[in-house]
């Protein structure tokens, strides 16, 4: 064999410190990937902010209809004064197999809310809520909120 030929490739050294690394990331990270915990609060934090925003606009289309709200409830929100849980586009239900790990939390309002036609939070008498800000809290893992300011500014806090 000629002295000026080289041999290209890997060492089975090499291979093996790449396989041991590849091993280690795949028993740390695939996990993450089954596993729901902390990712499902952001989608329920996001639909449930979808849901404020809509009925927000209802009630700032219909000019003369009586106040639109919702209703928060541990796992659902609903339009106000309906309590039953079905996932619809006006609704939204925590699934059974998450309510052992995330709950919605009304944050300084009783549970209905309602808004006015200029999109202000509102009391179903119409009083003005949310002096300080009011939120819906998406409780698991990870804590998460959406925050309704004076004025009807929604957004997640």
């Amino acid at each position: 064999m000629n002295k000026s030929q080289r041999y290209t490739g890997f060492t089975l050294i090499e291979l093996i410190v790449v396989l041991v690394i590849i091993g280690v990331l795949a028993v740390s990270l695939l996990p993450r990937f089954f596993d729901g915990s902390g990712t499902n609060e952001y989608l329920y934090r996001d639909q449930a902010f979808s849901l404020i925003q809509r009925q927000q606009m209802q009630a700032m289309q219909c000019t003369n209809c009586p106040p639109a709200g919702f209703r928060v409830g541990s796992f659902s929100i609903n339009p106000a004064g309906i309590n039953a849980c079905a996932n619809t586009a006006t609704a939204l239900c925590i699934s059974e197999r998450d309510r052992s790990s995330i709950r919605l939390v009304p944050g300084s309002f009783n549970n209905d809310l309602f808004f006015n036609n200029l999109g202000q939070p509102v009391s179903a008498s119409g009083l003005r809520r949310c002096d300080s800000s009011c939120r819906v809290n998406v409780q698991g893992s990870v804590n998460l909120a959406i925050c309704i300011e004076y004025e009807g500014y929604i957004h997640r806090c």
